[in-house]
């Protein structure tokens, strides 16, 4: 860098190199390195010392960079942007022997007629098939036809090269747009974006929708069925050196129990079980993450032992356990409460958190846990207090099998409320979790991705995969073949999982020949005559009749045949009426049809005029005519359903207030 009164100039390397050796820089190269600045000064720049540019030093802590051979530059810059195109000559041939433009060239030649009634204009110009429209917005350009063989080659340059960035839909569609024109190119962008491997690996694509909740089953006798949990590091440590809190949490009662640890390991972790399973007894099931302590063979064994049945959740899946993950976030909430000087003392106080949890009403089963457990209230601080204030009252003498008695009968009605509540609740929380939940299903052998939330680096890719699915393990689980050395199958959740979209399959869609549909059978022929007798032969009668009563079906079928015909008709014996109150009239566009279903269409109205089903009208309601595809074929032929999409009109109905029955 040079430093001169009013400038900053920078001497590259190049130019350094030549200069050295020299003592200083001449004025002649300063005239011809900064021109401007010399013209814009009348006075001579001073000569630069030669401790000012050390061009040695520069070099070796800024080496040249070794210059790249043609074959590594050719393949970078196909990587940046993208491979070449078809010649001109090519593309021509293509569109004018391609069976999918068979409508936009018929078109061409029609509107080359002076046909007019299309809102597009499509034209030849230097051998090349061009579209655009009759009234172009400011800017709009015309639009080159493509080809199907040549789609996906402008599909990758909009969407996967770097100059494109990989981008959503709607971005890649914008590109394309302007520029180019093929059937279905909407569908094609949409689904070329969706199949991108990199776009489905970084989350862009996005996952799938929740899968409905599964509640656990309730539970009503006492520590029958448990969850258990550690919560920690807590740093810094306390006083004694503990950092974790191993957690025990009652699903019949909701009462906690909790025990401060140094150490996670397994035998400690039993230790600190077997303390809290002697006072309250061994449940029947304990719920658990997979923790290495907790799928030790040390607790294994030991479970075995006790006649325990552990069950464990799926890789990162809290909610199977989500009642022991709520107590552990509100646990560590009463710890933040404590004043600072106490909170290097959590594990003296952890008696104290406890119980100011176990005195209040839990709202899953309505009762405060300490109740449920031990049958009778807590007195707690504020009971004290009332005592305080109040006269105390004489214990009223009672005989002790009548207490026990009394306790018993006590107890099982609040533990049969408490699971009618809890019952309650559950149905509420999952009615509310399924609003928009969908239940995904996968088959073995399809490959998925899967979600893998802690990433160990920032620009990792959120989603690894494609893995395959082996098995079906539970309604909402499946074994997973992650191919991994250290764990090749796992059981997940379908929530982490999402389907993968392979490209291949997209390019045989989008080499998909249109002119093949019109081959292909678009509204199925109802107005084609058929014999009533065969209509009859055709009925398929229940299983429950028996053969006396499906022969006197049939016989009474046989004597009114005439009535059976697949020909549409009318009847004048009943009328709807439609009330739209003073709403005005709703006028919906048309929506823009093929050439060959367009054609049909007209067929069924004419048709249907014939027949007398529908006439011509000249109201000022109007509703569009779409094309529903039904999800059966015929012949490997596709077919199409007339319907008319009546939702402008819907939205201004009135509705009845007493619908019919």
């Amino acid at each position: 860098m040079l430093g001169i009164p009013g400038h900053i100039f920078a001497l590259t390397r190049a130019q350094a190199k030549k200069q050295k050796g020299q003592g200083s820089l001449d004025p002649g190269t300063m005239d011809q390195v900064l021109p401007k600045a010399r013209a814009s000064r009348s006075k001579p720049l001073p000569t630069i010392p030669p401790s000012t540019v050390d061009s040695t030093s520069e070099e070796e802590e800024f080496p040249p960079c070794a210059e790249p051979t043609p074959e590594e530059l050719e393949a970078d810059t196909a990587e940046l942007l993208g491979e070449g195109g078809p010649a001109r000559e090519e593309l021509s041939v293509a569109q004018q022997t391609c069976p999918t433009l068979d409508g936009l060239r018929q078109q061409a030649v029609k509107q080359a007629n002076g046909d007019v009634s299309d809102s597009h204009r499509v034209y030849w110009e230097d051998n090349l098939l061009h579209t655009e429209h009759r009234d172009p917005k400011p800017g709009a350009a015309r639009r080159l036809v493509i080809p199907p063989e040549y789609r996906k080659f402008l599909l990758t340059l909009a969407h996967d090269i770097p100059l494109a960035g990989h981008l959503g839909q709607m971005k890649t569609w914008d590109r394309l747009v302007p520029l180019f024109h093929w059937p279905r190119m909407s569908e094609d962008t949409k689904e070329f974006c969706k199949s991108c491997e990199t776009c489905q690996a970084s989350g862009k694509t996005g996952g799938t929708p929740k899968a409905p909740l599964i509640p656990l089953p309730v539970v009503r006798v006492p520590f029958e069925r448990v969850g258990v949990d550690i919560v920690g590091p807590l740093d810094p440590p306390t006083a004694s050196g503990n950092r974790f809190i191993l957690v025990v949490v009652d699903h019949a009662t909701r009462y906690p129990e909790a025990i401060p640890l140094r150490t996670t390991t397994a035998p400690a972790v039993a230790k600190a079980l077997l303390g809290i399973f002697s006072r309250v007894g061994f449940p029947k099931e304990v719920v658990s993450d997979r923790g290495s302590n907790f799928m030790s063979a040390y607790l294994k064994a030991m479970w075995t032992e006790c006649g325990v049945t552990y069950k464990f959740t799926t890789p990162y899946h809290p909610q199977t356990n989500g009642l022991v993950e709520r107590f552990n976030k509100t646990l560590k909430g009463m710890i933040m409460g404590l004043p600072e000087k106490l909170r290097r003392r959590w594990d003296i106080l952890l008696p104290c958190l406890l119980f100011a949890y176990r005195e209040v009403p839990q709202k899953g089963v309505g009762f405060i846990p300490f109740e449920l457990l031990f049958g009778h209230p807590v007195r707690g601080p504020l009971t004290l207090v009332k005592e305080g204030w109040e006269q105390p009252l004489k214990a009223r003498k009672q005989d002790i099998v009548d207490y026990v008695l009394g306790l018993r009968s006590r107890m099982a009605e609040y533990m049969k409320k408490a699971s009618k509540n809890l019952q309650a609740s559950q149905e509420l929380q999952k009615q509310w979790h399924d609003q928009k939940a969908v239940l995904v299903q996968y088959q073995p052998g399809q490959k998925v991705w899967v979600f893998e939330p802690v990433a160990p680096r920032a620009l990792q890719d959120k989603w690894s995969g494609p893995h395959t699915i082996v098995e079906k393990k539970g309604e909402v689980t499946y074994l997973v073949d992650l191919g991994t050395a250290r764990s090749p199958l796992r059981v997940l959740h379908v929530n982490r999982l999402k389907p993968y979209y392979d490209r291949a399959d997209l390019t045989l869609l989008m080499a998909t020949d249109e002119g093949q549909e019109e081959d292909s059978d678009p509204l199925p022929d109802l107005f084609s005559s058929t014999d009533q007798d065969a209509l009859v032969e055709g009925v398929v009668l229940a299983d429950c009749l028996t053969a006396e009563q499906k022969d006197n079906c049939i016989n009474l079928l046989g004597q009114f045949s005439e009535l059976f015909s697949t020909v549409p008709g009318t009847t004048s014996w009943c009328e709807h009426t439609i009330d739209t109150g003073d709403s005005l009239p709703v006028k919906s566009k048309i929506y823009r049809q093929p050439d060959h279903v367009r054609d049909c269409i007209k067929q069924e109205v004419q048709k249907m005029l014939e027949l007398g089903v529908v006439e011509h009208s000249d109201s000022p309601w109007a509703s569009p005519v779409v094309l529903v595809p039904k999800p059966n074929s015929k012949d490997g032929k596709k077919e199409m359903r007339f319907c008319v999409d009546y939702r402008g009109l819907n939205l201004v109905t009135k509705t009845d207030a007493h619908p019919i029955p």
